[in-house]
């Protein structure tokens, strides 16, 4: 039981740092002290997703579904919790490559048009 719980905020966890990632620019505008924590946690997400270098938060998360009785999923967290598409796995490096090319971009866009403002 603990197992289960302590894996739900592993994904909570992991699912607010993907949405930070994508969205964090915006809270950039905001309060710019921000940047260099939004910065560092965009390009670790994109070394990850283009790289295939792999969370730590994701095997860790099927370690603990596993304690706690689950059969975790055999994909990866993005496609899991976000995609919900299955894909072979030829499909799922374009789709990672794609998807960390795609949040680098919307960020440099978005920080651009912050340096724009100063």
């Amino acid at each position: 039981m603990m197992d289960r719980m302590l894996a739900r905020l592993v994904v909570a966890a992991h699912a607010g740092y993907a949405v930070f990632v994508v969205l964090g620019s915006l809270l950039v505008l905001r309060w710019p002290a921000l940047i260099w924590v939004h910065a560092a946690a965009v390009i670790w997400a994109f070394l990850t997703l283009v790289f295939d270098m792999g969370c730590p938060l994701t095997p860790w998360e099927k370690t603990l579904w596993k304690r706690g009785g689950v059969e975790p999923y055999p994909e990866g967290f993005v496609h899991h919790h976000f995609l919900k598409v299955p894909l072979a796995a030829e499909h799922s490096r374009i789709v990672h490559i794609g998807l960390g090319t795609l949040v680098l971009i919307l960020n440099v866009v978005v920080y651009t048009i912050f340096f724009m403002r100063r």
